[in-house]
């Protein structure tokens, strides 16, 4: 075959090619091996950088309550070995545990004497010199001293037949005194209602009295009244009266006796008088003539008043016989008159009054001398008038003299009521004078009575007070003779209790009061021994066991008294039973814990073991269960972790979630929960390292 260059080229070209591709193919194959060897390896390392977690299925389950605790036996009565003295303790002749008898020797104790020998001794001298002091203080009588002193002292019945006999005695005397103070509080009683009985009888009488007294003022002030008022007013018009007539006699006589008076001129002379024709005259002259003796009047009683100076007023004189005389006689009167008025008003002002009537009168003199003026023929009518009203006024002052004197009649023989008023008071006051006397003589009755009872009082009192002194005294005497047989009694026994320590001081030893069991010893050879503290502790024969421990509140609620307990190692115990006996406070826990005690009963049993118990039998069905490790608590409660799965690029990848829980109950074991949980979660019950929630975790290969 001829030899072909450009064929040769193309297949030296295509083998290059393939050269090439096989490169680059395993470059990449090399590269894809090393980034897988590089990332198994970088997720090998941060694996086992996380927390390596072991979990367990949350499933169904069943939780026993059970309450575990430690406590020591002791015993339910122990008998508790006290010795009263301090002894240095030589040896110890039994061991914790031994049974012992009725007076087995428990200590020996060394030779000495004993702190409490020395103290006994110091205490009978003071005894003694408190007795000493108590017979020769003089606050014990003599009697009472040799009594004691020969053992002649009284019984406690004797005594008590003393005092019964003082408080009967006593009470008796109470009892009298009491029954006088009633007798008095009645009397008191009684005598306070009879008050006030006799004050309601008197009552209306006085009411009466008052009323009787209040009629009679009455009765005498209108009778005097209504015949002062009934006179005064018939005086005052007999008064007007006979003023009035005096008047109209002056008139008329004036007209008569001017008939041939002086001359002068009729000033109507076509009128027919009745008088002469000077009667006109005659009138005005005698109007002048009264009004004169009207301003004299006043002028007179101005001159009498001290605060009216009338040395300058000058009334005139009455010189009337001729007209001119009238006319100068009326200017002169008026004048003077009107200097008068003036001179009263500007002394006297408001006193001007007591001059009104003078005044009333002047003006109606000088009123009926402007009427004769005004009308000269009223004179001749009133001369007429004058007549006739003169003869009216006498017959009227007749019948008023006549009405006068039967006025003054009737009065003197009438008192208007005032006797009838007055004889009404006198009974009322003879009525209130009896019942006052018969209300005295019961009360003098009363007092002397109530005198009576306050002496039988007083007496029974003063009895009662002496008892009661006498009281005082026998227990004064009593006492201080029980005081003193008690001081020689202490003294005798401090005496024995002496012997007794000194025949204790040599070769004696503390011994079991009872038989039983010792279950604690408190000294060792070499100790000195406390007084008053328990030196062995016997836990006599039949007597039980208690073992008691602290639990919580929440504990205690799962156990109830007979509740059946376990004992740990119960094979080594043989017929031991333990019981739950009572469930109270515990004292040391401020009421957060309680105190749970069993009653031990056993052959086995001893006061001071320590037995591990476990109590509370009682089991329930629950949907969720987990380990007791799987249960968490923070600030936000209890919760749990469960492990979620996530794919990765290479493998899955785990991640802590939190889920929050209510634990329903738990035993040794598991515990119960309600949750948002299906029931096939794997919960996380142990880790390597802290666990948080949204954190990665690396499963137990257990588990993987």
């Amino acid at each position: 075959m001829p030899f072909n260059a450009a064929e040769c080229e193309d297949k030296m070209d295509e083998k290059t090619a393939s050269k090439r591709r096989d490169w680059v193919k395993n470059a990449a194959i090399i590269f894809l091996a090393v980034m897988l060897v590089l990332t198994f390896f970088s997720n090998t390392i941060m694996n086992y950088s996380l927390p390596e977690v072991a979990t367990q299925y949350v499933q169904r389950g069943t939780i026993t309550a059970k309450v575990r605790g430690t406590g020591t036996v002791e015993a339910t009565d122990p008998y508790n070995v006290m010795v009263k003295e301090s002894r240095v303790i030589s040896s110890v002749a039994v061991k914790q545990g031994d049974t012992v008898e009725k007076d087995q020797v428990i200590y020996y104790l060394e030779d000495a004497e004993s702190d409490e020998l020395k103290k006994a001794e110091d205490e009978l001298e003071d005894l003694e010199l408190a007795y000493m002091k108590g017979l020769f203080g003089g606050t014990i009588s003599p009697e009472i001293i040799n009594k004691v002193a020969s053992g002649r002292t009284d019984t406690f019945a004797t005594y008590q037949a003393k005092v019964t006999d003082m408080v009967n005695r006593l009470e008796a005397a109470k009892a009298r005194v009491d029954e006088c103070q009633k007798n008095v509080d009645a009397l008191t009683l009684q005598s306070t209602k009879d008050t006030n009985n006799a004050t309601v009888n008197t009552k209306p009488d006085e009411l009466n009295r008052d009323q009787a007294t209040t009629d009679l003022a009455s009765a005498q002030e209108r009778f005097e009244r209504d015949k002062a008022e009934t006179i005064a007013e018939l005086n005052a018009q007999i008064s007007e009266l006979t003023s009035q007539i005096s008047d109209l006699e002056k008139l008329i006589s004036n007209a008569q006796s001017s008939a041939g008076g002086a001359a002068g001129t009729n000033p109507n002379p076509s009128a027919s008088p009745t008088v002469a024709p000077n009667s006109y005259n005659a009138q005005k002259a005698t109007a002048v003539g009264n009004l004169y003796d009207k301003m004299k009047l006043i002028f007179d009683a101005a001159a009498l008043d001290k605060d009216i100076d009338t040395s300058k007023i000058i009334p005139g004189d009455r010189k009337v016989d001729t007209f001119e005389n009238v006319q100068t006689t009326l200017s002169t009167t008026k004048t003077a008159f009107n200097q008068l008025q003036t001179a009263i008003y500007n002394a006297t002002g408001n006193k001007a009054e007591s001059y009104t009537t003078l005044f009333a009168d002047y003006n109606a003199a000088l009123l009926v001398l402007q009427n004769i003026e005004d009308n000269a023929s009223d004179i001749n009518k009133n001369y007429g008038n004058n007549q006739t009203s003169l003869a009216d006024k006498k017959a009227k002052l007749a019948k008023l003299q006549q009405k006068l004197a039967e006025v003054q009649a009737i009065t003197a023989s009438s008192d208007g009521g005032v006797q009838d008023a007055q004889n009404r008071l006198n009974q009322a006051n003879r009525n209130i004078s009896e019942i006052t006397a018969a209300n005295s003589q019961a009360s003098v009755a009363w007092q002397n009575r109530l005198a009576d009872a306050n002496a039988a009082l007083k007496a029974a009192q003063s009895v009662y007070d002496l008892l009661k002194q006498e009281q005082t005294e026998l227990a004064a005497d009593i006492n201080a003779e029980l005081d003193l047989s008690k001081a020689s009694k202490d003294i005798q026994d401090k005496k024995d209790e002496i012997a007794k320590l000194k025949e204790k001081s040599e070769g004696s030893a503390i011994v079991a009061p009872v038989a039983g069991t010792i279950s604690n010893l408190a000294y060792v050879a070499g100790e000195t021994t406390k007084p008053e503290e328990a030196a062995a502790v016997i836990q006599v024969d039949g007597k039980g066991y208690t073992v008691s421990f602290s639990v919580t509140n929440e504990q205690s609620k799962k156990v109830q008294v007979g509740d059946v307990g376990e004992l740990q190692n119960a094979w080594y115990y043989d017929d031991a039973m333990v019981t739950l006996a009572a469930i109270k406070p515990d004292p040391e826990s401020n009421g957060q814990k309680k105190l749970l005690v069993f009653n031990v009963t056993g052959s086995s049993i001893q006061a001071g073991q320590s037995l591990n118990i476990s109590v509370g039998q009682r089991s329930a069905e629950y949907e969720l269960t987990v380990p007791n490790s799987a249960i968490r608590e923070d600030k936000n409660g209890k919760f749990i972790l469960i492990v979620e799965s996530k794919s990765g690029p290479i493998s899955n990848r785990y991640i802590a979630t939190r889920v929050d829980v209510e634990v329903l109950a738990s035993d040794d074991n598991n515990t119960a929960i309600s949750a948002g949980l299906y029931g096939y979660e794997y919960v996380i019950t142990t880790s390597t390292k802290p666990v948080e929630a949204g954190k990665q975790v690396r499963l137990n290969e257990n588990n993987s």
